[in-house]
């Protein structure tokens, strides 16, 4: 816990000094960032808002910002705090809000190649938080540079608004999803969010069962319970408090009530 304070002093104040930025015009580390370009071009649709940017703006918005490792629990962002925007080259964040009485509802994660806290650089200050589930690689974009670009290029306006609208589209999918499915569904459906190569055939979903109790609205006891059945059921293999393997891709799928790829496609 220390460890995790620490790391969250040291990240606010670097985003806030603006450690690591270079002057206009001067690119920090241009050979290794555009092959990270051209590593996150061959990603797909796991990086649309930065394939959505013109080149040139692309390579300036990853040239100029801040590159950060930090570790499990770190937050990055806290509610109401000036604008930030993160691209993730590795890891996983969530984006959560929290309660008077400290409950949390995680309603989105980010994942290889995903934007987060672009709504910030936009508008007011989000009231939620950012916070790192695994150690992560993070590029803190240069919030003003976005500002003049957005402000310029009808391009760029556009990219944006496109990535918000995904965004808002997923919020309202997963409104109607607590509205109307029951807490085996949501859970599939988070399982699938989270799916990450785990180095063998099989997805792992590296989660504890409180943060699924999080993202879902739901107990921690109910979530063990469920995943305990779904265990039984040979659609997943569950550590003493982590989700860990999805066995069954296709049947989760059903049970979340979203289509998946048969393993012959």
């Amino acid at each position: 816990m220390m460890g995790i304070m620490v790391a969250n002093a040291r990240i606010s104040r670097r985003l806030a000094s603006g450690d690591g930025l270079v002057p206009d015009g001067e690119l920090r580390g241009l050979s290794d960032r555009a092959e990270l370009l051209r590593g996150i071009r061959a990603k797909g649709s796991r990086a649309v808002f930065l394939l959505a940017l013109p080149q040139e703006q692309a390579t300036r918005l990853i040239s100029e910002s801040i590159e950060m490792d930090v570790p499990a629990g770190a937050v990055v962002y806290r509610e109401g705090e000036v604008a930030r925007c993160f691209v993730v080259e590795r890891g996983l964040l969530r984006t959560f809000i929290s309660s008077h009485d400290g409950r949390q509802v995680t309603f989105r994660y980010g994942k290889s190649g995903d934007v987060v806290g672009l709504a910030s650089v936009i508008g007011d200050p989000l009231p939620v938080t950012i916070q790192a589930m695994t150690s992560s690689s993070l590029m803190a974009i240069r919030v003003d540079t976005l500002r003049r670009m957005l402000a310029t290029d009808v391009a760029v306006a556009r990219a944006c608004a496109e990535e918000l609208t995904r965004e808002l589209n997923k919020a309202l999918e997963d409104v109607a999803q607590s509205a109307f499915h029951s807490v085996r569904q949501r859970i599939a459906r988070q399982l699938l969010d989270l799916a990450a190569e785990s180095g063998g055939p099989e997805l792992a979903a590296q989660v504890a069962h409180q943060e699924l109790a999080d993202a879902i609205g739901s107990s921690r006891e109910v979530i063990t319970r469920v995943l305990h059945e779904m265990r039984a059921d040979g659609l997943i293999d569950s550590g003493a408090d982590r989700v860990v393997v999805l066995r069954d891709l296709t049947e989760l799928a059903r049970e979340a009530d979203i289509g998946w790829p048969s393993p012959d496609r």
